[in-house]
């Protein structure tokens, strides 16, 4: 076995330079791909002094108690000429400021005397959002490895880009083995079960921006699983196989791996769940090799498989760790590897382990928010200390 670290380390290593082919498309067609050039700003955002509420836009200086209102700016009109020290011009919230002003008085700060206004506070604010404060032109927006969600997208609108060069979506094939598998849950029935495996995975791949591009079930047969593992790596960057990693008598897919031509990285884990995950790969291509049990390939997927779509596109693993306090204390019996617990965020901000029956108990992944670590040689983490946590659920939704 060897400790997860390693694993990470060696996916990094034999992945870290295969980057995939770019592509240069529309900004609003790029959700969820990894970009290939840094992104840099065509305008000065804000593009103009702006009013950041409103209000009354008045010349510097130490102040007047009352302003003639000389005319109104809407968002998107023009300013006009500039603000003599005896006069207001009032301004809508994103309205260009005409030249010379000093700040922006509230419209909740005056109050209207026919064509004028009187100052009833005086606030420090400026309320003005000057020009190129946020960017300038020719700023890097977003920087090449980041991975486009609908901020970024936004962003670079805003900016004025159209068009962005991004990585090609990696492609993903999922191949569940077993003879016990059936999709019908009639046949569910004498030793069956239903294939859950191929479904979450290619649930997770949509979720995750990935494209499947073959999913299919073989049996527990070496030539069937050599034969889909060939034929997937036709099509291919990251082939997922699901069961048959053990080291059981129907257990085909680690001796597919190589006779299928790939380099076998690792294929034991000091990790639970998880043991017999098996990672190989060859120039710009991986598989792995994942447990049969649910939670084992749901925690996998987000650990290994997407660290590997993600250094195929040139960008940095997607999951984080983070220290959070236990509310209750944890034990257990065996310590020779790292344990990952569902757990949930409580109200109060620390982390509760949800009731978990094992790797098969898919349903428990429903109340988590994440998972905790327990590293190897620890039996026992008391209440209130800190412990690594990885969130792998959305924080809305």
């Amino acid at each position: 076995m060897i400790p997860l670290e390693q694993a990470l380390a060696i996916v990094d290593r034999e992945l870290g330079g295969a980057a995939l082919p770019r592509e240069t498309l529309p900004v609003a067609e790029a959700l969820g791909r990894w970009l290939a050039a840094n992104q840099t700003s065509r305008f000065d955002l804000p593009p103009f002094d702006k009013s950041a509420m409103d209000g009354y836009a008045v010349a510097g200086g130490e102040g007047r108690d009352a302003y003639r209102v000389a005319r109104t700016v809407a968002a998107g009109s023009m300013p006009g000429g500039a603000v003599a020290p005896d006069e207001a011009v009032k301004v809508m919230t994103g309205a260009p400021v005409p030249e010379g002003t000093g700040r922006v008085i509230r419209v909740e700060d005056v109050r209207p005397e026919g064509s004028s206004i009187r100052v009833m506070r005086r606030a420090p604010e400026a309320n003005i959002c000057r020009r190129g404060e946020d960017l300038r032109r020719g700023d890097v927006v977003l920087a090449a490895g980041t991975r486009l969600d609908p901020v970024d997208l936004a962003s670079l609108i805003a900016c004025g880009v159209t068009r962005v060069e991004a990585v090609r979506r990696v492609r993903l094939a999922i191949i569940s083995t077993g003879d016990e598998l059936v999709d019908d849950p009639a046949a569910a029935q004498a030793g069956k079960i239903m294939n859950a495996n191929g479904p979450l995975l290619r649930l997770l791949a949509a979720r995750h921006w990935l494209d499947v591009v073959r999913e299919e079930t073989v049996r527990d047969d070496p030539e069937a699983t050599l034969g889909a593992l060939r034929s997937a790596l036709e099509r291919a960057d990251l082939v997922l196989v699901s069961g048959g990693v053990s080291a059981g008598d129907f257990d085909f897919v680690s001796d597919a791996l190589t006779r299928a031509g790939l380099s076998v990285g690792f294929s034991r884990l000091a990790v639970k769940p998880g043991l017999p995950t098996t990672f190989a790969s060859r120039a710009h291509q991986a598989a792995f090799g994942l447990p049969g049990n649910p939670v084992a390939v749901y925690v996998m997927f987000h650990l290994l498989v997407l660290r590997a779509a993600a250094r195929l596109s040139g960008g940095s693993p997607p999951v984080r760790e983070f220290p959070m306090s236990l509310a209750r204390g944890f034990a257990r019996r065996r310590t020779e590897r790292a344990e990952l617990v569902p757990c949930r965020i409580s109200a109060e901000g620390s982390l509760e382990a949800v009731e978990f029956h094992g790797s098969a108990h898919l349903a428990a992944l429903s109340a988590a928010d994440g998972l905790f670590v327990v590293p190897a040689g620890t039996a026992e983490v008391a209440a209130g200390r800190r412990v690594g946590f990885l969130p792998l659920r959305a924080a809305v939704g």
